[in-house]
């Protein structure tokens, strides 16, 4: 069993340490290092490969050389373009990639870095760390890697492969071109059970009957089934039918457990094994391979975006790849990193990594508004709206959802702060229930924000820029009838009618549609780039203060002296 895992200068990581279980779930977005992960033990067991096989040749005519030649058209482990792929920069020929493993045997705990170093496009040279050299022995010639790429479909023809075609042809991810070949091996195996193990279980999962394969007699394999019903309606046989005409679930199970079948190993890496399948397919797969793992003593390091795959696992088994490779501690751990592969963007993590805070909204609307407002009244917030604004949509009036998002994003970035901004025509939601660690919960003290537009002049002056004097005459007559008197004299001050007037959809339309001007919503931020800032009311810079305030970046002075 593999207990740890450190590289230096490989690929995307110039040094890091991964700590494993007995069983892991490798968990996180695309491209942050899962993958990695499996390709680097994979080149680390090519290397005891490769090392082990010069021993065997060379060690009663000559001492341990200083170094054994690898090269590209051996490296199965991955395809490359050019050997220099596997360092972190360009700096190859300055620069030894390490990939060092330690682990657990029969014979006690082991410790093995292999050192590579660039000679050219076409080959390396690599040998074991000389402080590590006495561990060779301790690490059995039973101990096995197999690495499982992500299924990409099946080829129509399949010969016969020898052994180390194949692992190149897996190395190219490739796995799906020798399906048969790993059905034919187990089929003739001296083990007679493993194929109808085998057979059973394809039978109980998906009610097909494997036939045995045949090769002889035609230049390619053939792997053929029936669908599970031995005769059609009319008596007639049903016909058998190559493995290549089922589906893709299918075909993604039968390698799985080809492999398991015919490639015991002690180390087994599987790279999305849930790709292809159903939830309850990915659930009842899971729960299969773990058991026969169980039975063989085989460790399962297993590279996922599945929920399936994350909620049947204790947290301690889930390396999670968000912020920094590392395992998790509590069940919260786990919702969060579940949470995050299910409602987290790749620029939602770039943002969390980067951004001082998010702002959650109901909408776009809202957003372009506050970018507006902070603009006209040079408020310190301003710049952030310019270089890193972060902020999501809460979906109009459902604020769990910004809640989900932001206990989502604390996987990423646990330091993140966010204010989730509500209308207030949502004050009968109990912030209890929508409240977080880190989240600020911030309403509007009138119907919504854009009740905040509604100021006369300044929206006189927003119609005459659009139209004439004229409709801008029109505006104001429209104003005066339809505002209070009261609120018509002091758009600034606290008026019972603004907070139950819903301004988007009664005031402004209709303002519009009697000066027949055409408006949509998603302009209403036009109306304040018109603004003034005497006519902008305190509540907006509030509310700028405190996004300011959480985000680290000052208060605007304007509210401190009102």
């Amino acid at each position: 069993m593999i207990t740890k895992v450190r590289t230096r200068y490989f690929k995307q990581f110039t040094e890091q340490e991964f700590d494993l279980a007995d069983h892991v779930i490798l968990a996180g977005p695309n491209n942050s290092g899962k993958t990695t992960l499996l390709q680097a033990i994979t080149i680390w067991y090519l290397a005891l490969q490769k090392w082990r096989e010069w021993q065997r040749h060379q060690r009663r005519f000559k001492p341990l050389p200083v170094e054994v030649q690898l090269t590209r058209k051996e490296f199965t482990a991955l395809p490359l373009r050019e050997m220099n792929d596997l360092w972190t920069d360009t700096l190859t020929g300055l620069r030894v990639l390490t990939i060092e493993v330690e682990g657990v045997t029969a014979q006690g705990p082991w410790r093995l870095a292999f050192e590579f170093r660039y000679q050219n496009a076409e080959l390396v040279y690599v040998k074991p760390s000389p402080t590590h050299v006495d561990q060779l022995p301790r690490i059995t010639e039973d101990f096995s890697v197999i690495h499982i790429p992500p299924f990409s479909g099946i080829g129509a023809e399949e010969t016969r492969y020898d052994r180390p075609y194949q692992d190149l042809l897996i190395g190219q991810g490739k796995a799906g071109d020798i399906l048969r070949n790993l059905l034919l091996e187990v089929y003739e195996s001296e083990d007679k059970a493993e194929w109808k193990s085998l057979c059973a279980r394809i039978e109980e999962i998906f009610g097909y009957q494997l036939q045995p394969p045949r090769y002889g007699g035609a230049p390619f394999i053939v792997c053929e089934y029936l669908r599970g019903i031995p005769r059609s309606a009319d008596g007639g046989e049903f016909p058998e039918l190559d493995i290549a005409s089922a589906g893709s679930g299918f075909h993604q199970v039968l390698l799985l457990l080809g492999f398991f079948s015919a490639r015991p190993s002690t180390v087994l890496l599987l790279d999305e094994p849930d790709a292809h399948l159903h939830v309850i397919l990915q659930k009842q797969v899971y729960d299969l391979l773990r058991s026969i793992a169980s039975r063989r003593r085989c460790q399962l390091v297993i590279a996922t975006h599945s929920e399936v795959l994350i909620d049947g696992t204790n947290p301690s088994q889930i390396m999670s790849f968000f912020k920094h490779p590392h395992l998790l501690l509590s069940d919260t751990d786990k919702d969060q990193v579940r949470e995050a592969l299910k409602r987290l963007t790749a620029l939602d993590i770039l943002l969390a990594e980067q951004s001082s805070g998010i702002l959650y909204v109901e909408g776009e609307t809202d957003f372009n508004l506050l970018r507006t407002w902070a603009r006209v009244l040079t408020h310190p917030l301003s710049v952030w709206f310019i270089r890193s604004p972060f902020w999501h949509s809460n979906q109009g009036r459902n604020p769990r959802e910004a809640k989900g998002h932001f206990f989502a994003l604390r996987a990423a970035s646990h330091a993140l702060t966010g204010i989730l901004l509500l209308d207030g025509d949502n004050r009968r939601l109990p912030d209890r229930e929508i409240i977080a660690e880190g989240l600020a919960v911030e309403r509007w003290e009138r119907y919504e924000a854009e009740s905040y537009l509604m100021h006369p002049e300044a929206l006189v002056r927003f119609v005459v820029s659009r139209g004439t004097p004229l409709m801008g005459e029109d505006a104001r007559r429209f104003l005066q009838d339809q505002l209070p008197p009261a609120v018509y004299r002091d758009p600034l001050g606290h008026h019972d009618f603004w907070v139950n007037t819903p301004a988007s959809k009664t005031l402004l339309p209709r303002l519009f549609h009697a000066v027949q001007l055409p408006v949509s919503k998603e302009e209403y931020y036009l109306i304040a780039e018109q603004m003034l800032p005497e006519e902008i009311p305190v509540e907006v810079r509030s509310k700028l203060d405190r996004m300011a305030e959480l985000f680290g970046l000052g208060r605007h002075p304007a509210v401190e002296s009102s």
